[in-house]
C-alpha cells in the first residue's frame, strides 16, 4: 500500500455467549492477526441478539476493553448502532441504540488509567438514520469519554 493510504477494515467483535452465530465473531488470536496488518479497524459492536439493556451495556464495556487491548497500536473505531431493524432476531433497537452503546463504551474506557492511544472514536451505523435529537445527544454524551 502507498504510505499516504490507510487500510481500514470492518471487524467483527469478540465472541459472546449471547449471540447464537459464532461465525460473526473474531477470536482474540485472529483479531490480533488482522490488527497487525491494517491501519484502522471499525469494530461492528451491534447485532448482538441481546434483549436487555444492562447486559448489552456490559457487553459493550467488555468489547471496548477487549478490542482496545487486542489491537495493539492499530487505530480502533467502535461501531455503534443507531438503526431500526425491528423484527429481526439479532437486533433489538430498544436495547441496541445510541444511549446504551455509549454508556457501555464509557464504562469500558473508564477501566483504563487514561484513554488509550489507539482509541480513534466511534463509528455510527448508520448516520443517515439519525435525527436532530440523536445528534444532540451524541455530541453531548460522546465528549464525556474524552
Amino acid at each position: 500500500m502507498p504510505e499516504d493510504k490507510i487500510l481500514s477494515v470492518a471487524a467483527y467483535p469478540p465472541p459472546t455467549r449471547w449471540h447464537p452465530h459464532r461465525e460473526v465473531h473474531w477470536e482474540e488470536e485472529f483479531f490480533r492477526e488482522v490488527a497487525q496488518r491494517v491501519d484502522q479497524m471499525a469494530v461492528m459492536m451491534y447485532d448482538s441478539a441481546i434483549r436487555w439493556q444492562k447486559p448489552y451495556q456490559h457487553l459493550m464495556s467488555r468489547w471496548t476493553t477487549d478490542v482496545l487491548n487486542w489491537s495493539g497500536d492499530t487505530k480502533v473505531l467502535l461501531g455503534i448502532p443507531v438503526y431500526d431493524d425491528t423484527g429481526v432476531k439479532y437486533h433489538f433497537p430498544r436495547v441496541e441504540n445510541l444511549r446504551n452503546a455509549l454508556l457501555g463504551i464509557h464504562a469500558g474506557l473508564s477501566k483504563f488509567k487514561s484513554v488509550p492511544g489507539n482509541y480513534a472514536g466511534v463509528a455510527i451505523y448508520c448516520a443517515w438514520e439519525m435525527d436532530d435529537q440523536e445528534w444532540e445527544y451524541f455530541r453531548k454524551e460522546f465528549e464525556k469519554a474524552l
